[in-house]
């Protein structure tokens, strides 16, 4: 059991609340932006979900880079977190619970292209024992040699 847990050590509290923070001021603050720019669900019935989704998932990305993790538990305790900051709009009578409750599949999205934003950068790759100029030295000993 303890090897496990060396392999796949708990996340902290404070890394998914930074990462909570992030994807929710990013968000935040492109709305700002967006409001700015006039662009409103009203006028961009298209482009501003779009939109929406995109910088979401850009902090979503962020807040991968920032915990230098992509683990599915930390994806699923990010879009938990942001789905639950986001029932204050329900509390302040924003929005109605039906729509806080939908809002679950548009987040899945969020973090799911936010994972995909990041790639496979942050997987551990093992480096090669041997160079690669060692390789090619070899590669090109033999062909002379041949």
């Amino acid at each position: 059991m303890s090897r496990m847990s060396d392999r796949n050590p708990a996340i902290s509290w404070r890394a998914i609340v930074y990462g909570v923070a992030i994807v929710y001021g990013t968000t935040f603050v492109s709305g700002l932006v967006f409001a700015f720019a006039g662009i409103t669900p009203q006028t961009h019935h298209v482009a501003y979900p779009l939109l929406a989704l995109y910088t979401s998932a850009v902090g979503v990305a962020l807040a991968l880079r920032v915990a230098d993790t992509t683990r599915p538990s930390y994806l699923v305790a990010i879009g938990v977190g942001v789905w639950l900051l986001s029932s204050t709009s329900v509390l302040l009578g924003a929005q109605s619970v039906t729509g806080w409750v939908t809002s679950s599949a548009f987040i899945a999205a969020t973090v799911i292209l936010g994972r995909l934003l990041v790639g496979s950068s942050l997987d551990k790759v093992q480096t090669p024992a041997k160079s690669y100029s060692t390789l090619v030295q070899r590669a090109t000993q033999t062909r002379r040699n041949a």
